[in-house]
């Protein structure tokens, strides 16, 4: 599970964006409110499983 949340810089250089152990830097709120809308919509994105033509999708038992 990703956490992801906004918190305002130490300096006075604006704020960031911590996911997890990552830290992106942003020159004002708005910008970083904006990335982590999109981040959140990405990842809560329906995703499909990648199926290979050349072999045979697994049937559960």
């Amino acid at each position: 599970m990703v956490l992801i949340s906004i918190e305002e810089a130490d300096t006075n250089a604006g704020w960031l964006v911590v996911m997890n152990v990552w830290r992106v830097r942003f020159r004002s709120y708005a910008e970083a409110d904006a990335f982590v809308k999109r981040l959140k919509d990405r990842i809560n994105a329906p995703h499909p499983l990648p199926i290979s033509l050349n072999r045979p999708v697994a049937k559960p038992s």
